[in-house]
């Protein structure tokens, strides 16, 4: 059975870019895309029940500062997109049970190597929160309200640096603007 120190020695050996260039501080930036949070509530959708439920965890900002700005009132600036992160250490307990060891490993592999277009690796920041560091699975970005931000148990634990933003600006950009896999038509029908 891989245990979470195993697949991390796997995920890190394969890593296309460097960890320690990837986070710096956020406080004396404007709240906005590049913040990483801790205590989010946000909305996550449950198999069992068909329901939405609410989840409270970290979450990456993905909305520009300048489009969630509260001194510029306008229409549509009180939602921001977020992306939840998931632990590194829950993503390996949870798929010991899904997946053979062999597949598991390939895809920490790929994972590493940013093979995997809907998931990317973030690397730990904290060792007290993520000390393995998390995935943003971006097949689950949602939204929630900017004052959940200001909320007591809400905390604003870093931002990424702009070498971290390039990787996931590139990765996000990989995923959701790659071209369709079958053609679509040319013409209305």
């Amino acid at each position: 059975m891989l245990n979470v120190e195993d697949a991390h020695k796997i995920l890190t050996e394969k890593l296309t870019f460097d960890p320690g260039k990837f986070y710096g501080p956020a406080n004396d930036l404007s709240i906005g895309v590049g913040q990483v949070y801790l205590g989010i509530r946000y909305p996550i959708y449950s198999p069992e029940t068909e329901l939405y439920q609410t989840a409270e965890g970290i979450v990456y900002l993905l909305t520009h500062e300048c489009d969630i700005d509260q001194t510029n009132v306008r229409p549509f600036n009180t939602d921001l997109l977020i992306c939840p992160i998931l632990d590194f250490r829950i993503f390996i307990d949870e798929y010991q049970n899904e997946l053979s060891e062999e597949l598991l490993i390939s895809f920490i592999g790929n994972l590493g190597s940013r093979n995997v277009s809907r998931v990317i690796y973030i690397p730990y920041f904290n060792e007290a929160v993520l000390p393995f560091g998390g995935l943003l699975y971006l097949n689950q970005i949602t939204n929630t309200n900017i004052k959940s931000l200001s909320k007591e148990n809400a905390q604003r634990l870093c931002s990424v640096t702009r070498y971290g933003f390039q990787i996931i600006d590139q990765s996000i950009c990989n995923h959701l603007l790659r071209p369709k896999a079958e053609a679509v038509p040319l013409m209305e029908v």
